[in-house]
């Protein structure tokens, strides 16, 4: 394991290194002068200059780099060009709307793509079958854009049921900010306001991320379980008289959920990038909500910063994943 862990750490360093340089050169050859945004329009040329001297955009490419590779290790990502912040407390300060967004629409995906999926597979070609692959493809096929903004035209602006922006109610103050996390800050001040208003405010947008993100654990469910309900140990577990629910679960889904935890880990992803779009149509004030504001404005130590984290986020829940087959299945040994 400890070499397993070694190897794996060893190798999303040099990711984490591969997505480094190819931000930071993407971010500084793409047309527009950060030091003109940060001076204003109606800014002098000396005024610019000087900017572009304490930016350190006068420097050649290469040494911008190892600057910005110098103050990362010592935990500095910049400061951002639209704020005027440190890019590191502006993270801190969004990360955890994202976290809990995208965090809590993954166990929707878990908790309604498994079932859906063995349900799939038992009713094979079946009407419960074909109602879970409409629901599973439905939401790949449909845009994000058009769904969110269908959901708000309807349990918003019609019905009124739910809140169709933000994070908390006009009025409702944000319970102590112990973890940024207003589902668990709330529950720990024992603010049940603010625990109403969270919830409501999460229902639109968990459900869009999760919607989309279903189809591909569903599928990966079903074509797994259908190989391993064919199986002879799934007879033989059948001809002792073991329940069928035993059999599905205990036997079967156990056995079918290493391709399933790859798919999950990967939808972890899809979470991240579907977030853009859920964030900004629902105005959440999220990290894909900073980054689009922050590419809006060209102020890449900000969408550098965003990068690497999501980059970072990425890489460590697959090695999560990877850790979980272990625990899935006993049977596999890390070398």
């Amino acid at each position: 394991m400890a070499h397993f862990l070694a190897r794996r750490l060893l190798l999303q360093l040099v990711v984490f290194a591969g997505v480094l340089v190819l931000t930071f050169l993407i971010s500084h050859v793409i047309p527009g002068d950060p030091a003109l945004l940060r001076a204003g329009p109606k800014a002098s040329a000396e005024t610019i200059a000087k900017i572009r001297r304490d930016m350190g955009l006068d420097r050649p490419l290469p040494t911008q780099l190892a600057v910005y590779v110098r103050e990362l290790l010592r935990g500095d990502l910049g400061t951002s060009i639209r704020t005027q912040r440190p890019v590191i407390a502006d993270i801190a300060e969004h990360f955890p709307a994202t976290f809990e967004l995208t965090t809590i629409s993954l166990l929707v995906v878990v908790a309604a793509g498994i079932p859906l999926g063995v349900l799939s597979a038992v009713r094979k070609d079946r009407l419960p079958d074909h109602l879970s692959r409409v629901v599973a493809i439905s939401g790949v096929s449909l845009p994000v854009f058009w769904l969110g903004l269908l959901l708000i035209y309807i349990f918003f602006v019609r019905l009124g049921w739910l809140p169709g922006t933000g994070r908390l109610d006009m009025g409702v103050d944000p319970p102590p900010g112990l973890t940024g996390l207003y589902l668990v800050d709330s529950i720990a001040a024992l603010d049940w306001e603010a625990l109403r208003s969270t919830v409501r405010h999460l229902l639109l947008p968990v459900f869009l991320l999760s919607y989309v993100s279903l189809a591909p654990v569903v599928r990966m469910v079903r074509s797994s379980m259908l190989e391993v309900l064919g199986q002879d140990y799934i007879r033989t577990a059948r001809a002792k008289g073991l329940a069928e629910r035993l059999v599905l679960y205990r036997h079967a889904l156990r056995n079918a959920l290493i391709p399933t935890l790859t798919v999950i880990g990967l939808s972890y992803g899809t979470l991240l990038q579907g977030a853009v779009v859920t964030e900004t149509i629902f105005a959440w004030p999220g990290m894909a909500y900073y980054a689009v504001g922050s590419m809006t404005y060209l102020d890449y130590p900000a969408v550098m910063g965003i990068t690497l984290v999501s980059a970072l986020i990425y890489t460590t829940v697959n090695l999560i994943v990877d850790l979980l087959y272990g625990v899935v299945d006993p049977r596999i040994r890390y070398d």
